[in-house]
């Protein structure tokens, strides 16, 4: 398969996701120049350094002009983000996103971006609980998956460019809806994320001395907890009907181990309940 090429790709927002594109798109020769744009001059300068992007500009003008523009700011920057720049947008250029909620940001971009741009919303399933640019890797997305949802409104010419990238990264795609990817990873992903919020924090309501007697298990279960809490706060809000609704089903199995624990001679239910999450678990 010939290589996608584009010769210049903005990256808005250079933090993990954005950064590791960005030494994704340079290691494969896929963009003839990477440029950064963000608020803070001294970080960019940072990670021109580094070489994670080759050049970076505080204008949005700036970064609208090149060929594939890259929103990986926070989902609850994309709105003033979108305006400031849809008028420096030129005609047949791309944008894509890599937020982690799609339905909310499908209704934004196509409200808001001119029929002539090219929108492309994507969600890479790769991360870390760790931040900023100084943890990105090129091999960030190998053997991960990226889900794409396209519209009505993708130019099928442009979303084949955009999955031939991706897989260049050393991704696999998945195309689906809007609404099937936010109710999936509202599951799969947001429910997990305030979970290990709640569980962490139940500790700190019995004492916060107890944190330092943390094992392996509450290490594993836990470590997202040290997720940003701006990255998160937006994804709650933006995909609130999912979540809550998932919620309402996690809190019935609470319910249900509960009654097995509190009533008598419940030992074989108690019993098949683990085995049950344990296969499951295993197909992983």
């Amino acid at each position: 398969m010939q290589k996608e090429h584009f010769s210049a790709v903005s990256i808005i927002g250079v933090g993990l996701i954005g950064g590791s594109l960005a030494l994704a798109l340079k290691n494969q020769g896929i963009a003839t120049t990477i440029i950064g744009y963000g608020r803070d001059k001294k970080r960019l300068q940072e990670a021109t350094r580094l070489g994670i992007i080759d050049c970076f500009t505080n204008s949005l003008k700036d970064a609208a002009s090149a060929e594939l523009i890259v929103l990986a700011t926070p989902l609850g920057t994309f709105e003033k983000i979108l305006k400031e720049i849809s008028s420096f947008l030129k005609p047949n250029s791309i944008i894509m996103d890599v937020g982690s909620v799609k339905l909310q940001v499908v209704r934004l971009f196509e409200n808001i971006l001119p029929d002539s741009v090219n929108f492309i919303p994507a969600h890479p399933i790769a991360g870390s609980e760790k931040t900023g640019f100084e943890n990105a890797r090129q091999d960030l997305f190998k053997n991960a998956k990226v889900i794409i949802t396209p519209t009505e409104r993708t130019d099928k010419t442009v979303l084949k460019r955009i999955i031939k990238m991706w897989q260049a990264t050393g991704a696999s795609t998945e195309l689906m809806s809007a609404k099937e990817h936010d109710l999936i990873y509202g599951l799969m992903s947001h429910l997990p994320h305030l979970l290990a919020f709640c569980m962490v924090n139940t500790v700190d309501i019995v004492s916060d001395n107890l944190i330092k007697y943390a094992g392996s298990g509450f290490k594993d279960f836990t470590r997202i907890a040290m997720s940003s809490p701006e990255i998160w706060k937006d994804i709650f809000l933006m995909n609130r009907e999912n979540i809550l609704k998932m919620l309402d089903l996690f809190i019935k199995e609470i319910e249900k181990i509960k009654r097995f624990i509190t009533e008598e001679s419940k030992e074989d239910e108690i019993i098949n309940y683990i085995l049950r999450a344990k296969k499951l678990r295993e197909q992983i």
